[in-house]
């Protein structure tokens, strides 16, 4: 599971891709991070199953699904998926301690960003690195760090719909 905002990976090892076993999952994300509002998915079984739906409608959450077939419409996650399954295989592949590869991608700031882990926690988290305690606590404005992210996926979407207003995007589906 991504957090949208902040890019922030919570990965858990799934028996299963039941309806019930995706749930039992889910539930341990929000015993830690909370409940989320909105939830957007490739529309998979496990997501449309009735136990899912009502599970949703239970819990409060919203539930997009993306268009079949076109992972861009969920492109910023999808990305990040991506990154990190490519981490992973890339781990497994010498031999590293995938949960230390994990950490890395969570501490790593973007542009002028926090990284994800600072953006969802308000704070450095320790890591391997030698650090001064007061490193760990919080350095920035958590408020001003979301509304920098806001303004930049505003950003982003306009050069998405200029690009599918060009000619090239007449003929084909963006």
């Amino acid at each position: 599971m991504i957090d949208y905002l902040s890019k922030y990976v919570e990965l858990k090892p799934l028996n299963s891709t039941t309806a019930q076993s995706v749930i039992t999952v889910m539930k341990s994300i929000y015993a830690t991070h909370g409940i989320l509002e909105e939830l957007v998915s490739h529309g998979g079984p496990p997501y449309n199953s009735n136990l899912m739906m009502n599970f949703f409608r239970e819990w409060g959450i919203k539930h997009h699904v993306t268009p079949p077939h076109f992972p861009r419409a969920n492109g910023q996650t999808e990305r990040a998926v991506q990154t990190v399954k490519n981490s992973l295989t890339k781990a497994t592949e010498e031999g590293k301690d995938l949960y230390v590869v994990l950490l890395d991608y969570m501490i790593q700031p973007a542009k002028d960003m926090p990284s994800p882990a600072e953006l969802l926690m308000g704070r450095k988290l320790r890591t391997f690195l030698p650090s001064h305690p007061g490193q760990l606590k919080p350095t920035f404005d958590v408020e001003r760090a979301r509304e920098a992210l806001r303004k930049r996926q505003i950003i982003q979407n306009k050069y998405k719909a200029q690009a599918c207003n060009s000619v090239a995007c007449a003929t084909s589906k963006c």
